[in-house]
């Protein structure tokens, strides 16, 4: 089935789209080779800020990057804002070679008339992979609109996100205004990580379903792997002491609960766009109904098969819990963005149903949690697909072994990977899913929670659920 949504206020929606997500993701623009399984990987080298610059990737994974202009006004700024932030500064004006592996969030400042990209600009978006990154316009001039602005980046990069504001500087604005707008994004909160000590595992934790709650996935020392991941000298965005895990956005108290949804962020593999493409879903399904889980998988360089194994173990805990959360053990579906939905292809694909992690990783130890069926009713490809990285797949047969689940793909007419959405949905549902898509014309990658498609998506899953009973 097709639906279309007509974008007439497409800039207002852009505004909206908020974090990283990721349009180089096996949705979104190639962003380099997955390493190869059961070797270890090449650890990739600290990205450069900036022609004759020192490396020097911040842990906040934020770049200031701004165009200098006669006043000094951007300039100032711009060190106001990373000072702020605790970001790392990029002068334009000193050359290329961009590498921003580092970074999730890209905050550019520059001055403009009219809303209208400067050429310094216009070439570090054109050069620069910033495929599943945020973009935060500061801009000093007159005549300059939010909107205009957002659009103007996006025709240049229409596989970035765009930020939910952007700061209009005018002569004699203070830094210290600059320095609040990029405080007020909270962009350096990032994601509640478990808290320290015991029972704080999918397997240990006692469940509160009426609170939220952040949970390990694995036990320590315990996660399924095949990746040797030791030493982070730049290249990637989780150190290796990173555990997967999962937090649960819970219904309130008052709402029918309609079933689960397991969302998992995108980001190119690189790094997870939480908030738009995570918390905020989350916050919109769980005010439906649905209690609402972010799933904080593995990255680079560990491999898509690993990071499905972290979905799979989310699904086992919700359906082991079902009855604590209200739920019917078959109304519990998975959805991602970009490389998010990829990870949720790739698990259901090859890793649902009662497939041990021990498939992947024969010395990983299974609990009671593995003997739990981690099948899913659904599936939600949000500017996704069935496939790898950036390449969605056309084999009927691989998709029709998978057995798959009814899949909603939901998409904009401006996304770079527009034409593999189409094709990867019809091979679907010649393998015979259910498919059901969602067209937003004009629309790129990564809208995140905008675009107007939450409550297609939800009336499209009380039909799967109720299909179930």
């Amino acid at each position: 089935m097709r639906k279309t949504i007509a974008a007439l206020l497409l800039l207002a929606v852009l505004a909206g789209s908020l974090t990283a997500c990721a349009s180089g993701e096996n949705s979104e623009p190639t962003v380099g080779p997955q390493p190869t399984v059961g070797t270890e990987p090449t650890v990739g080298t600290e990205p450069t800020v900036g022609a004759g610059e020192a490396a020097d990737p911040a842990e906040s994974g934020i770049l200031v990057a701004y165009l200098p202009e006669e006043s000094g006004a951007v300039a100032q700024a711009a060190e106001a804002i990373a000072g702020a932030v605790g970001g790392t500064l990029a002068d334009l004006s000193a050359g290329g070679g961009w590498n921003l592996n580092a970074y999730a969030f890209v905050l550019l400042g520059f001055a403009a008339q009219n809303s209208a990209l400067p050429a310094g600009v216009q070439t570090f978006l054109r050069e620069s992979d910033l495929g599943a990154r945020t973009i935060y316009p500061f801009v000093l001039g007159q005549g300059n609109a939010e909107d205009a602005v957002f659009v103007a980046i996006s025709d240049l990069e229409p596989s970035a996100l765009l930020g939910s504001s952007a700061l209009l500087l005018t002569e004699g604005a203070d830094a210290e205004s600059a320095a609040a707008w990029a405080e007020g994004l909270s962009l350096a909160a990032g994601a509640a990580a478990p808290q320290a000590g015991g029972n704080n595992t999918v397997r240990t934790a006692a469940v509160t379903p009426g609170q939220s709650q952040t949970l390990y996935l694995w036990e320590e020392g315990n996660a399924p792997a095949t990746t040797v991941y030791t030493e982070n000298n730049g290249g990637y965005f989780d150190d290796p002491d990173f555990r997967p895990y999962l937090t649960d956005s819970p219904v309130p108290a008052g709402t029918a609960v309609k079933g689960a949804v397991l969302i998992c962020p995108g980001g190119a593999f690189q790094f997870r766009s939480d908030q738009p493409e995570g918390v905020d879903v989350a916050e919109a399904l769980s005010a439906l109904g649905y209690q609402s889980f972010v799933v904080d998988y593995r990255l680079r360089p560990y491999t898509q098969q690993e990071g499905a194994l972290d979905l799979a173990r989310a699904v086992r805990f919700v359906r082991a819990h079902a009855q604590a959360y209200g739920i019917d053990p078959s109304d519990i579906a998975v959805m991602g963005f970009s490389a998010g939905g990829i990870l949720s292809g790739e698990m259901l694909l090859h890793y649902d149903g009662a497939v041990d992690p021990t498939a992947l990783d024969a010395s990983y130890v299974p609990d009671e949690l593995d003997r739990i069926s981690a099948d899913a009713a659904a599936c939600g490809m949000i500017y996704s697909f069935y496939g790898r990285l950036s390449v969605g797949t056309t084999d009927v047969e691989l998709l029709r072994s998978g057995d798959l689940p009814p899949t909603f793909y939901c998409y904009g007419t401006r996304d770079p990977f527009y034409d593999q959405f189409l094709a990867n949905a019809d091979a679907a549902e010649a393998a015979g899913v259910a498919v059901e898509r969602l067209q937003i014309d004009g629309m790129p990658h990564g809208f995140g929670a905008s675009g107007g498609w939450i409550p297609t998506y939800d009336a499209w899953l009380t039909e799967v659920f109720a299909a179930n009973d």
